[in-house]
């Protein structure tokens, strides 16, 4: 027996798995999980580009929001000596103690161009360049994350709400509601998903609502893409409900709500977090698709949509639409690669 195996009955562990074993010893779910994404490379990376994208998203819509306040307050009055301080062509940051006509100035504003400074290649002044009416593209491409990642993450949470609610039914109650919602998921999924989003766009072109077309589409998304959802649940509920903590419930007098709320659907939660995290990179994909066709909100400050607008920029100024795609490749990139991790480490039977 050499000192880097250790024989244990009829099994024989090397040093590194005995290891493994004494850490997973008295630690929670979470906390293996953790380990085990921690060992996946690949995994770790997707996360850091998730939460570099996520920490865009989130300080751009603060800084934005605040610096709408503080103008519309009257607080934030910029410089006098320049018109774009003053018209808050800016996203500016003031903070009290400061002088309220010398504000820190962090971003030309999303929104705002500068027709003098179109079509600049990158520079120290603009990391990104500009664009051809002058918008500058680090503003546009760190803006457009709060956009991309809410419309990834709105229409994925509807979805899975929707398609955890009706497959728990199916596969709590089986038999002929199970059959029923079956027939209707496999009509909702044999819809041409994308055909019909753009259907449904020119149909409601001239409806006004908040958030425009990107409203439209969100909801049109997660009604007619749960069905996979719905089938995941709907698998693990049939494989949950004949347990013995469930059968104990049931002898006990629990009702169904409490059965599948609180202790079949809680077991159910690891596909689901791996069916958010995948779907959000497809969600995103999808949206900047749309836009890249000429379907999404030109109103809006979004990476697919300034990427329909450069597009045959490509040649003579490549930086236009370079960067927008750019993230979306990176985005798409990382909520799979953290996606992949999260269901190698919920289930490692899925690595061999």
């Amino acid at each position: 027996m050499t000192t880097k195996e250790i024989a244990e009955d009829e099994f024989l562990f090397d040093e590194e798995t005995i290891r493994d074993i004494e850490l997973m010893k008295g630690a929670g779910q979470w906390s293996i999980v953790w380990r085990r994404i921690k060992k996946d490379k690949m995994g770790v990376l997707g996360l850091y580009i998730v939460l570099i994208l996520v920490l865009m998203a989130f300080s751009s819509w603060i800084l934005l929001g605040f610096d709408n306040w503080l103008t519309n307050i009257g607080v934030l009055w910029g410089d006098p000596e320049k018109a774009a301080s003053i018209n808050n062509l800016y996203v500016e940051l003031w903070l009290p103690g400061m002088p309220k006509d010398s504000p820190i100035v962090l971003f030309q504003h999303p929104r705002h161009h500068f027709p003098a400074e179109a079509k600049l290649p990158p520079s120290f002044m603009h990391p990104f360049g500009t664009d051809s009416v002058g918008h500058d593209m680090l503003s546009r491409v760190f803006f457009g994350a709060t956009v991309s990642l809410a419309l990834g993450f709105i229409s994925q949470a509807i979805t899975v709400i929707i398609g955890t609610i009706i497959g728990s039914i199916a596969g709590y109650y089986g038999g002929l509601v199970d059959g029923i919602i079956q027939r209707v998921i496999e009509v909702v999924s044999s819809m041409p998903t994308f055909i019909l989003i753009i259907f449904v766009i020119v149909i409601f072109e001239d409806v006004q609502i908040p958030g425009g077309k990107y409203s439209i589409v969100v909801i049109f998304w997660s009604i007619i893409t749960w069905g996979p959802t719905a089938l995941i649940v709907r698998s693990n509920f049939f494989s949950l409900k004949e347990q013995d903590f469930v059968e104990a419930e049931r002898a006990l007098g629990a009702s169904d709500a409490r059965i599948i709320f609180k202790h079949i659907l809680p077991n159910s939660l690891a596909p689901l977090i791996i069916i958010v995290t995948l779907g959000v990179a497809n969600t995103i994909f999808i949206f900047a698709a749309l836009a890249f066709f000429g379907f999404g909100d030109p109103t809006a400050v979004s990476w697919g949509d300034d990427l329909n607008k450069w597009q045959d920029s490509l040649i003579d100024y490549p930086w236009m639409p370079m960067f927008p795609a750019l993230f979306i490749f990176f985005t798409v990139l990382g909520f799979n690669l953290l996606g992949d991790a999260l269901r190698d480490a919920l289930d490692p039977r899925l690595k061999d």
